[in-house]
């Protein structure tokens, strides 16, 4: 399993190389910004962070879904059913390595954020200054009431929501590869496939019990999210064990 994810990390170790270059970029603009007292060059370093943390974590799902899908439907990777791996291993290093990056791309944005929020508050006077003015930005702004461990379980809701979408993606294209290989429309099947449980999960989570304390509701969500990627990789695996033809 270990060789296997190694395997998978190096498939997407250029695409993380880019994000973390322009990750960089985007904090350097952000801390000259602060040390010169320049407003457009902090503002633009925030936005580009921004984009960096969003448009980084979404393209890491999305490209293991476009890796599996090219190991399903072309030679680039025939070998690899061909190694003495069950579908469940191959899948599981797929899933955990997406998994993984997923989670220490984001605490990684995490912990940039702290390094900058203590920056900010040694450059601008203090903790209550900074917060102030974050709070005075994001409620004349966008209405919402900064709160940092609420804040923490919404990013990590997020994510945990972001990995069942993942998987049900592969799902899709497991189902494409095996159940609907060489039938007509069976990309739009897949995906239509891939439409309905997402709305199916995104249901299921409306329903789930109303808790007093939000911090166990956001608890709450992201275990019953992780029960869920679980149960969709042991379908798509065993999916994988019993139709997939190499």
């Amino acid at each position: 399993m270990l060789k296997l994810m190694k395997y998978e990390f190096r498939k997407t170790a250029f695409s993380k190389l880019i994000l973390l270059a322009l990750t960089a970029v985007s904090e350097v603009a952000f801390l000259l910004g602060i040390f010169l007292e320049k407003n457009n060059l902090l503002a633009m370093g925030e936005i580009f962070l921004l984009l960096c943390a969003v448009i980084g974590i979404a393209y890491i799902g999305l490209e293991s879904v476009m890796v599996l899908q090219r190991d399903l439907n072309t030679k680039q990777s025939y070998m690899l059913f061909l190694t003495p791996h069950s579908s469940y291993e191959i899948l599981g290093a797929k899933v955990l390595e997406n998994g993984i990056s997923i989670l220490v791309t984001g605490i990684f944005f995490v912990l940039v954020a702290a390094l900058d929020f203590t920056v900010a508050t040694a450059y601008i006077g203090g903790v209550k200054e900074v917060m102030d003015m974050l709070k005075s930005f994001l409620d004349v702004s966008m209405r919402i009431t900064v709160d940092p461990v609420q804040m923490m379980f919404v990013f990590f809701t997020a994510l945990a929501g972001w990995i069942v979408y993942i998987v049900n993606a592969d799902l899709a294209v497991i189902l494409s590869a095996t159940v609907l290989a060489g039938k007509k429309a069976s990309g739009l099947a897949a995906f239509v496939i891939f439409l309905i449980l997402s709305w199916l999960f995104g249901t299921g989570m409306d329903h789930l019990p109303e808790l007093s304390d939000m911090d166990l509701q956001y608890a709450l969500y992201i275990a019953a999210a992780l029960v869920i990627a679980i149960l969709v990789y042991l379908f798509s695996g065993w999916i994988m064990e019993k139709k997939l033809s190499v």
